[in-house]
């Protein structure tokens, strides 16, 4: 069988490229000259629409060589998916001054994009400008059938969107690759909320278990303050003012000095908050105090004592307390009980018992450190039991019409 004649090279306007086929879309290939340019899905299988992008695509790389200067000329309509993605999280990364993201959610973008490269690439969308309403819906369906949570498809199409949004105006898209897509954001949370007798029987567990005595003093912290893990675990003890009686929880990312010493304490949403020590927690500090384990300056640490990290607790919380006293508390077929509680439910739990105590809901946004009240229904959980009690504690007729209605 005769091979098949190569086609020639095709000469743009900088350089000159290799025109492939696989599977029957169009690739340039860039690799066989001077500058290695790599190798580019054009994201088209029409020769014609092929040769469009690679002039755009030649025009890109010669920008980002520095070889030819940015025009205001109407933008390529050619952008690959991982390039698309790279360029976004480049412009995350910028200094925090200029509103660049943390670290933590950075991490939160890069997983999203590694499903979002995996789900383009086996549908055959190469680029950017082939992101719409109906490859995106198809995303967040083949994410739901995937059983992930509603929040999560919330979070991923929210955030492709921005991406978009962002290629478009900084010119890398033209602007009819915008879409719209209308996301209903969920509410209400199917994360469990431990009962005041779960929190008391695991910190028993833990204070009489010798390897979990060091959890004990966690899980009561996270009881009494609704502090996420990671803000508990850089706690340190210039935070906790012994005369005031009350936590100082400060953002740290604009500080130098905390960046040179590699401590740097971010809280979600940028905010400084400062709660009340509730007497259970002062006696866990005092106690921490006396076995003088200051030298680093964190309040807690771990089961060896080193550093406190937040993976570590989740991995035997489960392990160690959830999984050994899920017989005791068991979960009824088919419902969220006891055994799918994690570090998080102690959040919830926070929140809860500081309503069901009488505070007041500015307080307990306050302290969970949230502009937006909406957030407190959301952490707050009222049992049935607790329900009644709160109706039975209501005085709705005074005493004086209580007599005149039993003597008519």
């Amino acid at each position: 069988m005769p091979r098949k004649p190569s086609r020639p090279p095709v000469v743009c306007q900088n350089f000159t490229w290799r025109l492939l086929e696989r599977d029957g879309v169009y690739y340039a290939d860039g690799r066989t000259g001077k500058l290695n340019l790599g190798k580019h899905s054009l994201g088209t299988r029409d020769p014609d629409q092929a040769l469009i992008n690679l002039r755009n695509l030649d025009q890109q790389k010669a920008v980002e060589l520095g070889l030819v200067a940015p025009t205001s000329q109407q933008p390529a309509s050619f952008l690959s998916i991982p390039d698309g993605w790279k360029l976004y999280l480049a412009h995350c990364q910028r200094a925090a001054v200029l509103g660049g993201v943390s670290a933590g959610t950075l991490k939160r973008y890069q997983a999203v994009q590694n499903k979002h490269l995996a789900f383009c690439n086996k549908n055959g969308i190469r680029s950017w400008a082939e992101v719409n309403k109906t490859n995106t819906e198809k995303y967040g369906n083949h994410l739901a059938d995937q059983e992930y949570a509603d929040r999560s498809i919330y979070l991923e199409l929210t955030l492709i969107k921005s991406v978009t949004l962002w290629l478009i105006k900084e010119k890398h898209l033209p602007a009819d690759s915008r879409f719209d897509l209308s996301l209903v954001k969920p509410q209400g949370t199917d994360t469990y909320c431990y009962t005041l007798a779960e929190v008391g029987t695991m910190i028993d567990h833990c204070r009489l278990t010798p390897a979990l005595t060091w959890l004990a003093g966690v899980i009561v912290a996270l009881a009494c303050t609704g502090l996420r893990i990671g803000e508990l675990a850089s706690l340190r003890w210039s935070d906790v003012d012994f005369r005031s009686n009350t936590i100082l929880l400060t953002d740290e990312r604009a500080s130098n000095r905390r960046k040179k010493l590699g401590q740097v304490r971010t809280t979600k949403g940028k905010r400084n908050r400062s709660l009340p020590i509730h007497p259970d927690l002062l006696a866990i500090f005092l106690d921490l105090k006396a076995t003088g384990k200051e030298s680093d300056g964190r309040v807690f640490h771990g089961p060896r004592s080193g550093k406190l990290k937040p993976d570590t607790v989740r991995n035997i919380l489960l392990r160690e307390v959830i999984e050994s006293l899920k017989d005791r508390f068991p979960t009824p077929p088919g419902e969220i009980g006891f055994e799918h509680g994690r570090v998080h439910s102690f959040r919830h739990y926070f929140c809860s018992q500081a309503f069901l105590g009488g505070a007041a809901e500015a307080d307990i946004k306050d302290w969970l450190g949230h502009r937006d009240s909406r957030m407190v229904t959301h952490y707050r959980h009222l049992r049935r039991d607790d329900s009644q009690r709160k109706m039975q504690q209501i005085d709705f007729l005074s005493q004086n019409d209580r007599k005149v209605q039993s003597s008519g």
